[in-house]
């Protein structure tokens, strides 16, 4: 095993069985390709793999190319548009409707919608916070601030912070705390487990700001979580991840496209192209962070997938 490579763990050392990740991803999947309909999901998966192999080598020529980055504006702006158009309502179960991908997990395929994705991620989440036992919890790059509603539905007694670059995500987040008396009734099926107190998403306090400068002290919080934020942050990673580290007081815990899963191939190129976060979790240690463990066991995007890593804040 190489130095500062974390053990990586099974799902039910997360108390996670594979049929709880089955039953939770299930809702949001439109087929397990047979027959001809698996041959239509490998052509699509080689078309992707194709794709995203030529757009590798464009990037690779035209890295120079202002044009071609993703500066935070561009960031911003992207997200701002995600945040304004995706509707809390995408949340309810069944959903099938919208983007359909392929997916794949060991060796079952599927053709999915990309919100299954979202609620074994929280069921991660979840899982890990029952082990780690935080009092208190930042989330960085928030979002409309669906994975907090339902962490502090879940666990009341946590103080839950949330800090998202983008106006359109902040507004979201504190529309919905100012428009519902409880959480939605149509949106509790979504949670991986019970909600406990459907008025604690009231009590969140959400920011907007950059990871780039975290305005928190330092130790102010005993868990930092990323989903798929740091992703974005390549051009700012070495700020972000030590910024996290800092306001940390604990632990860390990050479910993010390690380059360690998306190593070559088809993930390696779409991960470049998009020029997305590519730290691998050895690298922690430069940033103040000693990972203790990771999880990839989940179902997983065919072109880019995540790791769940778990790190302790360097002494």
């Amino acid at each position: 095993m190489r130095q500062n490579t974390p053990p990586q763990l099974k799902l039910n050392q997360l108390q996670l069985s594979t049929e709880e990740v089955e039953t939770l991803f299930s809702p949001y999947v439109i087929s397990q390709p047979q027959g001809a309909a698996a041959e239509a999901w490998q052509a699509e998966k080689d078309r992707r793999a194709e794709k995203y192999r030529k757009k590798y080598w464009r990037r690779r020529f035209l890295d120079f190319l202002p044009s071609l980055g993703r500066t935070t504006p561009k960031i911003e702006e992207e997200y701002n548009e995600v945040w304004d158009r995706t509707a809390l309502d995408s949340y309810k179960l069944p959903n099938t409707e919208g983007s359909q991908q392929p997916w794949e997990w060991g060796d079952k395929h599927y053709v999915a919608h990309r919100f299954g994705g979202a609620r074994v991620r929280i069921a991660v989440l979840m899982r890990a916070i029952e082990q780690l036992k935080p009092a208190s919890v930042l989330e960085v790059g928030c979002g409309n601030g669906v994975n907090l509603f339902y962490l502090a539905g879940r666990f009341p007694q946590i103080k839950f912070t949330g800090i998202e670059l983008t106006e359109a995500g902040n507004r979201t987040a504190k529309r919905c705390q100012e428009q519902w008396a409880e959480f939605p009734e149509e949106l509790l099926a979504f949670s991986p487990l019970p909600q406990l107190d459907r008025t604690a998403f009231r009590r969140i306090d959400f920011q907007k700001g950059s990871a780039a400068e975290l305005p928190f002290a330092d130790n102010s919080f005993d868990l930092v979580i990323t989903v798929l934020a740091l992703e974005q942050m390549e051009r700012i990673r070495r700020r972000a991840l030590s910024e996290i580290a800092r306001v940390s007081g604990s632990h860390v815990l990050m479910i993010e496209p390690f380059r360690d899963v998306n190593e070559g191939g088809m993930r390696r190129h779409y991960v470049f192209t998009r020029n997305y976060f590519s730290a691998r979790i050895r690298d922690l240690p430069k940033y103040g962070l000693e990972p203790q463990w990771s999880i990839a066991d989940f179902p997983q995007k065919v072109q880019m997938q995540f790791t769940c890593v778990l790190a302790r804040k360097k002494r």
